[in-house]
C-alpha cells in the first residue's frame, strides 16, 4: 500500500505561485484551494512571501479558489497538468474597504512589483528614509535616488530642489497625504515636514493615475506617520563642527576659486536635534503621533572684488513641527486630524561688498492643517474619503539688522581709471517682498465595486487661495549711488552708512514711484473618474478621465481654459509571479504659479514705476523724493504690460510608457 501511494504521488502535478494584493505586495494568510471533479480539494495558506505550493492530480481540469478576510475572493480555471508537471500561476486580490483605526494607521511596505498601474517613478518607504544619509535631514534630496528625478539647478535661492524628467521644477506638484502642499506663488513645497514624521515619499514621474493632477510633469506625494498599538519614539542630536573634524571636500565645484571654496568650507557649522513618537492615546480607538526638529547652521559666503576678498556669513534656523491624531468611531468610520508647520529663517550677515547692515533675511513660515474622514459602506465594497485643509504661508525678506525703511540703500563707488567700481553697499536693503497666502481646500473621493470585475473611483476638489503681496524695486527711501573721493572712511574692508558724509557726491538716485500691493486670488478645480477592470486576476486594465481648471486663465485678455480633459489608460499584466508587463498613455495638464498673474499686475500700467535721476538731475544726498511724495504723472513712463493679451492656456504634456 505504501509503495502504491508513493507511486501515485510521483505522478501528481504541482501548482505553485504568489498571491499579491492589487498594488503588488505579497499577501499573507490567503487560503488557496484547488479541486477537481469528484475529488476532494487540496489547500495551502500563503506565508509572508505570498507563495503557495499545492499537489494536484494529473490530466484533469481543476478549479482554483483564493480567499482572505478583507479581500474579494476569486475563482480560476486551471488547465490539466501532465504527470509530474508543474504550473506557475500569479494573480492579485482586490481589497475591500477596511477603515477601522488599526488599518488606517498601519504602514504599508512598498511592493517589489507594481501590479496596479503603469506609473513610473518610485517610492522611499520608512525604512529607507531612516537609513539613507540625508543632508540636514531633508527628505527631498533622498528622492534623487528614484529614476527620473534629479537635483534642480535653476531660478532663485528658495527655488524647488527637485526636477522630474528634467522639466521645469516650478511646475512639479507637491502633495501631503494627497492634499495640496504647493507654495502657490512660485512653486515648491509650502511646508517642510520633519523627516521623522514621514512614512513614505512617492514620486510619480509618468503615466500616473487620473487621481493625480495639476502637473504637466510629475507629482511628489508625502505620506505621514501615525501612532501604533504600542508607544514608540526616537530622540536625536547631530553636530557637524566643521573643519578640522569634517573631512575636506574631495572636489571643488566647477568655476569656483579653490581658495574661496576652502574658506567657505571652514566657516560651516550645523547642529540638529529633535524628538518624535506616537502610540495609543485613549483606549483602543485613538492613536497619536508627533515630531519636532530644529536645525541651526552657519555658512561663510566668499565673494571677491578687484581690490579684495570678502567673507560674509549666512545664519540659518529651521523649526519643523508635526502632529497627527487618528480616531476610530467604528470598524468602518475613522477620522484623522493632522497639522504641520515649518519656520525657516536665513539671515545674511553681509557678503561681498554688501555690509551686514544692508543684507536681508529670508523668512518662510508655512502651515497646513487637515481633517479627513474615511467611511466604508456596502460591506466594504465601497468607501468614501472627505477632507478639508487650511494652509498658510508667509514669505518675507526683511533687513537682517532691522534697519528702518526711512534709511535708503547707498552704493559706494570709487574711480578706477576711466570708470567707476562699486566697492561697498550700506544703509538698508533695497528689496521689498512680503507675500502671504491663505488657502482652503475641499476634497472628496468615492470608490465602489461594480459587479465582479470593475472598481470605479471618482472624486474632485477645489483649492482657493488669497494672496497679499507687497513688493517694490527699491525701499521707500530710495537708493543712492555715491562716489568716494577720499571722504568716506573704511572700517577694515567695509563701509558703514554712518560714515557717509552729507556732502558726498551723488551719481544717481533711484526710487520706485508707485510701490504696488497686489491682493488677488487663484482658484484651482479638479475632477476625475477612473475604472479599474480586472479582466483576469493577472490582468488589469485602467481607463480614466481627468479635468483641471486654473482660473488665472480667465483674467485679463484671456478666456477661461475649460477644455483641459485628460484621458488616461494603463494596462498591468502579471505574466508570471515575478514578472509584470505595464504600459500606459495619457494627457497631463499643469497649473500656473500665481506670480504669472501678480507680476503682470505689479508691473502693469498701474503698477510699479522705477525712476532713476542721474548727473545734474540727481538730488543731494538724503534729499531725494520719497515714494509718497512723487507725482508719477510727470515722470517718464514705466514698463507697460498688457495682461495676457495673447491668452493663457494651461500647460499640457502627452506621456506614454512601456
Amino acid at each position: 500500500m505504501a509503495v502504491s501511494s508513493t507511486a501515485a504521488a510521483a505522478q501528481d502535478g504541482r501548482v505553485v505561485g504568489i498571491v499579491r494584493e492589487q498594488g503588488g505586495r505579497p499577501l499573507v494568510g490567503v487560503i488557496v484551494e484547488i479541486s477537481a471533479r469528484d475529488r476532494a480539494g487540496v489547500a495551502d495558506t500563503t506565508g509572508h512571501d505570498g507563495a503557495f505550493d499545492i499537489p494536484v492530480p494529473a490530466d484533469v481540469p481543476m478549479t482554483l479558489t483564493a480567499k482572505r478576510v478583507g479581500f474579494s475572493p476569486i475563482t480560476l480555471a486551471v488547465e490539466p497538468i501532465a504527470a509530474s508537471g508543474r504550473r506557475t500561476i500569479g494573480f492579485t486580490l482586490a481589497s475591500l474597504a477596511q477603515l477601522d483605526v488599526v488599518t488606517v494607521v498601519a504602514e504599508r511596505e512598498r511592493p517589489l512589483l507594481n501590479t496596479e498601474d503603469a506609473a513610473t517613478g518610485g517610492t522611499l518607504e520608512r525604512r529607507e528614509l531612516e537609513r539613507l544619509p540625508a543632508d540636514a535631514r531633508d527628505p527631498i534630496p533622498l528622492a534623487y535616488t528614484i529614476p527620473g528625478v534629479a537635483a534642480a539647478t535653476g531660478f532663485f535661492g528658495d527655488a524647488p530642489k527637485l526636477t522630474i524628467n528634467g522639466a521645469n521644477a516650478l511646475y512639479t506638484q507637491y502633495s501631503l497625504d494627497g492634499l495640496e502642499n504647493n507654495e502657490g506663488f512660485l512653486g515648491g513645497p509650502r511646508v517642510e515636514v520633519p523627516l521623522g514624521a514621514l512614512a513614505r515619499l512617492d514620486v510619480l514621474a509618468n503615466t500616473y493615475a487620473s487621481e493625480f493632477g495639476r502637473s504637466s510633469n510629475g507629482v511628489v506625494n508625502m505620506t505621514t506617520r501615525a501612532g501604533g498599538d504600542t508607544w514608540f519614539g526616537e530622540a536625536f542630536f547631530y553636530n557637524r563642527p566643521g573643519l578640522p573634524v569634517d573631512a575636506r571636500a574631495a572636489t571643488i565645484p566647477r568655476g569656483q576659486d579653490p581658495g574661496d571654496f576652502r574658506r567657505a568650507q571652514e566657516g560651516f557649522r550645523r547642529s540638529q536635534l529633535g524628538i518624535s513618537g506616537g502610540g495609543p492615546l485613549a483606549g483602543t480607538h485613538t492613536r497619536g503621533f508627533g515630531a519636532v526638529e530644529f536645525t541651526t547652521e552657519n555658512e561663510d559666503r566668499i565673494t571677491s572684488t578687484a581690490s579684495t576678498v570678502f567673507t560674509g556669513r549666512e545664519v540659518r534656523e529651521t523649526w519643523k513641527l508635526f502632529g497627527r491624531v487618528d480616531h476610530g468611531w467604528s470598524p468602518s468610520q475613522t477620522t484623522t486630524l493632522r497639522s504641520t508647520g515649518s519656520f525657516v529663517t536665513r539671515a545674511g550677515q553681509g557678503s561681498g561688498i554688501v555690509a551686514p547692515e544692508a543684507d536681508i533675511t529670508t523668512e518662510r513660515f508655512g502651515t497646513a492643517t487637515a481633517l479627513t474622514h474615511r467611511s466604508a459602506v456596502r460591506a466594504g465594497r465601497a468607501s468614501n474619503e472627505a477632507s478639508i485643509q487650511l494652509s498658510t504661508l508667509r514669505w518675507n525678506f526683511p533687513p537682517t539688522q532691522g534697519a528702518s525703511s526711512d534709511r535708503p540703500q547707498v552704493t559706494i563707488f570709487q574711480a578706477g581709471g576711466g570708470d567707476t567700481v562699486a566697492v561697498g553697499v550700506v544703509g538698508s536693503s533695497n528689496f521689498i517682498f512680503d507675500e502671504s497666502e491663505l488657502q482652503l481646500q475641499l476634497r472628496n473621493v468615492f470608490e465602489t465595486q461594480v459587479g465582479a470585475t470593475h472598481r470605479l473611483r471618482l472624486g474632485g476638489d477645489v483649492a482657493t487661495s488669497g494672496f497679499i503681496l507687497r513688493a517694490s524695486q527699491t525701499n521707500p527711501a530710495g537708493s543712492y549711488a555715491v562716489l568716494d573721493e577720499g571722504n568716506i572712511p573704511r572700517r577694515g574692508n567695509r563701509y558703514t552708512f554712518a560714515d557717509v558724509p552729507a556732502d558726498v557726491r551723488v551719481l544717481a538716485y533711484t526710487v520706485d514711484a508707485a510701490q504696488k500691493q497686489v491682493d488677488l486670488t487663484q482658484t484651482l478645480y479638479g475632477a476625475f473618474i477612473e475604472d479599474r477592470w480586472r479582466v483576469h486576476p493577472a490582468l488589469t486594465v485602467t481607463a480614466g478621465l481627468r479635468w483641471d481648471y486654473d482660473d488665472l486663465t480667465s483674467r485679463g485678455g484671456s478666456a477661461p481654459d475649460l477644455n483641459n480633459l485628460q484621458p488616461r489608460a494603463a494596462v498591468s499584466w502579471l505574466v508570471r509571479p515575478s514578472m509584470v508587463l505595464r504600459g500606459g498613455a495619457g494627457l497631463y495638464a499643469g497649473r500656473f504659479p500665481y506670480a504669472v498673474y501678480s507680476d503682470a499686475i505689479q508691473f502693469g500700467p498701474d503698477g510699479n514705476q522705477t525712476v532713476t535721476f542721474r548727473g545734474k538731475e540727481a538730488p543731494a544726498y538724503l534729499r531725494g523724493p520719497r515714494t509718497a511724495t512723487l507725482d508719477r504723472s510727470v515722470l517718464p513712463p514705466g514698463e507697460r504690460r498688457e495682461l495676457f493679451a495673447l491668452g493663457l492656456e494651461q500647460p499640457m504634456s502627452t506621456q506614454a510608457t512601456l
